[in-house]
């Protein structure tokens, strides 16, 4: 059976999406996330650390999406425990998140869905860039 290479567009998408997800918290909400972390229950001295660590993982993330690791699977799989650590620690820390009228936890899964897909493709030893 043939299958046609990955588009380019997917991996960009979701390189955009984790670039902004690593930046956005910084430049335009940086109190607002260290709330969040509070409310998660992290200590004072570790959120300013721990939001520059995961917005740095985020853009290190985003930045792989436009590199030539794109075509590997663990790139996806990294990609996939990242969302889902992510989405347990809110859904659990922060249940308020289920309700949310936005459905913030909600739009991760075709988010996961979609690097699962990558990770199949990618597995499978396609390359990812056709037009």
């Amino acid at each position: 059976m043939m299958h046609k290479p990955i588009p380019l567009y997917l991996s960009a998408s979701l390189g955009v999406l984790w670039l902004w997800s690593g930046m956005q918290p910084l430049l335009t909400a940086p109190q607002q996330s260290l709330a969040l972390l509070a409310q998660l229950g992290m200590p004072t001295p570790a959120q300013w650390p721990l939001l520059l660590a995961a917005s740095a993982w985020d853009v290190l993330l985003g930045v792989a999406c436009f590199s030539r690791w794109r075509a590997y699977s663990w790139l996806w799989a990294v990609q996939l425990a990242t969302v889902l650590a992510y989405s347990v620690m809110i859904a659990v820390g922060l249940p308020e998140y289920w309700l949310h009228p936005f459905a913030p936890l909600l739009k991760n899964l075709p988010i996961a869905a979609l690097m699962l897909y990558l990770w199949q493709q990618s597995h499978c030893d396609l390359k990812i860039g056709a037009k």
